[in-house]
């Protein structure tokens, strides 16, 4: 009876220790998804630096011309659409959660004041 306990013992420890391998493998072993921006986004509580620029300014969109179409005129209460254009080569592709390539995706957050 002794020898089998020893056995179930030695068999736990072996698991236990590639459990353990594996837990540290996949958490020290960085996901290729991490450079997209969505994940980005959600390590910053607030979007914009001290000097007003949101965060993803940082990126690839860093020094493209921006066309901004706002209304000129807002009533209080009421939905309004704003059209931002970012002009980018269409042929420019990205590399997708997958590592294949796929078209360019290129998104665009307005942020307006309190109380706006």
């Amino acid at each position: 009876m002794k020898t089998i306990n020893a056995f179930s013992l030695i068999q736990k420890e072996i698991t236990r220790s590639i459990s353990v391998f594996l837990m540290i493998y996949i958490i020290t072993r960085a996901p290729i998804s991490n450079v997209y921006p969505i994940f980005a986004q959600q390590g910053y509580e607030n979007p914009r630096e001290a000097i007003g620029r949101i965060v993803c300014a940082n990126f690839h969109l860093a020094n493209k011309p921006v066309d901004i179409k706002v209304p000129q005129v807002i009533l209080p209460d009421t939905v309004f659409n704003t059209v931002v254009r970012i002009p980018y080569d269409m042929q420019v592709k990205q590399v997708l959660a997958n590592g294949k390539k796929g078209s360019f995706e290129c998104r665009s957050c307005s942020y307006f004041t309190r109380g706006f």
